[in-house]
């Protein structure tokens, strides 16, 4: 199982970017192996984090309303599709995410560097770890909608 210590900086992280961010307040579900690249929702943030102790990356899976949600929250716009700035928000808050772990998990000695985040979108997409198992997801509930986090880190 994944390390406890590398996934509670994703998940402070991903509580305080969407406050700070959209003034949004999610509450935490209990965490689950994953056991397929298949992602929950329709869009997805992804940034790679590779370092020379540490490797794993980290992904951020909305439905598409509540893509839509975060970003008229973000900026005050409505959005009717998933245009392109609804991916650019997606993209920010996934950046957010890794960049504030990773604050935290330099503090306690791990190195690494994070990507540049990738949104994938799509009913049924894929989310490809990189062959770096396991996978934790961790759901979030706002309101009627849940997101994933999905957090592969692990020393080499």
């Amino acid at each position: 199982m994944i390390n406890v210590e590398y996934v509670n900086p994703f998940i402070a992280a991903t509580l305080q970017a969407l406050e700070v961010m959209a003034g949004l307040r999610p509450t935490r579900g209990s965490p689950f192996a994953k056991v397929t690249c298949v992602a929950k929702g329709d869009i997805s943030g992804v940034i790679s984090l590779t370092g020379d102790d540490t490797v794993g990356s980290v992904a951020l899976t909305f439905s598409e309303g509540l893509a839509r949600r975060l970003y008229s929250s973000m900026v005050g716009e409505v959005a009717s599709t998933l245009s392109r700035e609804v991916k650019d928000a997606v993209g920010e808050v996934a950046n957010m995410i890794a960049g504030g772990a990773k604050a935290v998990l330099v503090q306690s000695g791990h190195s690494f560097r994070i990507g540049i985040p990738v949104v994938v979108m799509g009913k049924n997409h894929l989310i490809d770890h990189k062959g770096v198992m396991p996978c934790l997801v961790v759901p979030f509930q706002l309101e009627d909608d849940t997101f994933w986090l999905e957090v592969t880190l692990k020393s080499r």
